[in-house]
């Protein structure tokens, strides 16, 4: 889009055409588009549109206003879609969000520039991948029939079948052929 034109009832119809882009006071870049002084000072809405000391009307865009206004128009078009990632968003972003604010100091970033702040929000979300992490990796089995169930779970079948053997083995008492091992007497 590379002008805007003034559908207002009873305005002068003035076209707004595209000056450039600019970095915002707070490092955003914006499209700028202004309109004539000479479409808008004889204008009957000047003042509601453009104020009273103003004799052109300015608008200041987002570089991205075409993701914005497609996101737009896809949520209110659907809204069983709209619905749906709103249930999603809950479920994925918004738990990452709470837990970063609440649990890694990310209410506030006590540092100065943006360097030191970029360090902090580093820090929290490594601490937060890491927690996720530990979930994942299992704990360590104290018992041997412990730590052959663990490995029959994750080896592929051809390994699977070696242990079910070593597994019979050990239970049928092949290892225990050679000890000498007799029932106890009673000696009372």
């Amino acid at each position: 889009m590379h002008q805007y034109e003034c559908i207002k009832a009873g305005g002068n119809k003035a076209n707004l055409v595209f000056k450039g882009e600019k970095i915002d006071s707070k490092g955003y870049t914006k499209r700028t588009y202004r309109s004539s002084e000479s479409d808008c000072k004889n204008c009957p809405l000047r003042e509601q549109c453009c104020g009273k000391s103003t004799k052109f009307k300015k608008i200041d865009d987002s570089i991205h206003k075409e993701h914005y206004d497609r996101m737009h128009l896809k949520l209110t078009q659907n809204p069983h879609y709209a619905k749906k990632m709103v249930r999603v968003r809950s479920k994925t972003v918004e738990p990452v969000i709470g837990t970063l604010v609440n649990f890694t100091n990310m209410k506030r970033v006590n540092t100065r520039g943006i360097k030191q702040a970029n360090k902090h929000v580093l820090m929290a979300a490594l601490t937060y991948n890491l927690k996720k992490y530990l979930k994942f990796i299992t704990k360590k089995t104290k018992t041997k029939a412990g730590v052959v169930n663990e490995i029959q779970t994750k080896a592929p079948t051809s390994v699977k079948t070696a242990f079910y053997d070593l597994k019979y083995l050990f239970l049928s008492g092949l290892f225990f052929k050679n000890y000498n091992l007799k029932p106890k007497t009673n000696l009372a």
